[in-house]
């Protein structure tokens, strides 16, 4: 049995290693003792249902995945943030597809690991008539 190694970086300077096992199907295995480890790979889908709804995050990307269209139903690629959520002891990744929340964190100067404090303040409507979701994304020191 091999093990292999997911790294976590948690906005310091530090990362966090989590090994995972990588196990040769091919032979008899158990799985009753195994240890299982606090970072829960799927992603939920954050949507904020009030103005005020803040999560402190890690940003770990900016990629696609699919969601259901909310007017027509179909499936469809939505690029979008994703982030990791410290909860409960465990950690978490979330995804989120504004495309105000998007650009924020497309900007050069974010990378991987940078930690935020982001709040959903509400629908925001534009001078060109169109509303759209309204954020505000604060970087975070972590002190050591």
């Amino acid at each position: 049995m091999e093990n292999n190694e997911i790294a976590l970086n948690d906005g310091s300077q530090n990362q966090q290693i989590i090994k995972s096992s990588i196990i040769d199907i091919s032979k008899p295995f158990n799985l009753d003792n195994a240890q299982e480890t606090p970072f829960d790979l799927m992603t939920d889908y954050w949507t904020p249902q009030n103005s005020g709804e803040t999560k402190r995050v890690v940003f770990a990307k900016i990629g696609n995945r699919q969601v259901q269209d909310s007017k027509t139903g179909e499936v469809i690629e939505l690029e979008c943030a994703f982030f990791l959520e410290p909860v409960d002891g465990n950690v978490k990744m979330i995804s989120n597809g504004s495309r105000r929340l998007v650009g924020a964190m497309s900007e050069p100067s974010i990378v991987p690991g940078m930690a935020f404090i982001i709040s959903y303040k509400g629908k925001k409507r534009f001078r060109n008539g169109n509303t759209g979701d309204d954020w505000s994304v604060k970087p975070l020191i972590i002190q050591q």
